[in-house]
């Protein structure tokens, strides 16, 4: 064996390693794509070895383009919004919709937080009847507080959903009884017995 057998043996061998691993990438690449994660499928395969410059024109066109166009409706949202009136006032900006959308998500803590005190303090009484053996007063209770930002969203969506399944499901059809009076092909082909 000589100096370039070994040297070619090398080289193939981490052609081969390259290409299964660009095969790992192209086929992760589907799950990305899937997530709206396909952006970084460029970036994985420059840092395997694949043209640098390819794939920065790739990753803007899937990451960069996207971003300045979400970053220039951000801008507009903002520098308009102000000058939308309604009957109830300005329309609010992104600011003033992130700062309540951060106001929301405290108040789900803040009951999030209630529910387990309730939680807690129910499983304390429960046991305390249970030690003074007087397991038929114990009582399992649901949390009547009101419902967090996300409960409200997760009933809506559930509700939705059940809405479109009820709607989206087959129907019968009622043969027309007319259709069965007439000649004996049509009763054949509307399904009427004879």
């Amino acid at each position: 064996m000589t100096i370039a057998d070994a040297d070619f043996a090398r080289s193939a061998e981490r052609e081969a390693r390259r290409a299964r691993l660009f095969t790992r990438i192209n086929r992760a690449d589907a799950w990305f794509r899937v997530l709206g994660l396909g952006w970084i499928t460029p970036i994985l395969k420059a840092a395997a070895g694949d043209s640098p410059r390819a794939q920065a024109k790739e990753i803007w066109r899937l990451l960069g383009a996207p971003m300045l166009a979400i970053l220039g409706f951000l801008a507009l949202w903002g520098a308009l919004a102000p000058q939308v009136q309604t009957s109830l006032g300005a329309i609010p900006g992104p600011a003033q919709v992130w700062s309540e959308a951060v106001n929301l998500h405290g108040d789900a803590v803040e009951k999030a937080a209630k529910e387990a005190q309730f939680q807690e303090r129910l499983d304390e009484r429960n046991a305390k009847l249970i030690a003074a053996g007087r397991t038929g007063e114990v009582k399992e209770m649901a949390y009547t507080g009101a419902p967090s930002y996300y409960d409200q969203i997760g009933t809506s969506i559930r509700t939705v959903f059940f809405g479109f399944l009820l709607a989206s499901r087959p129907r019968r059809t009622r043969r027309s009884t007319r259709s069965c009076r007439s000649s004996s092909r049509s009763r054949r082909l509307h399904g009427c017995r004879s």
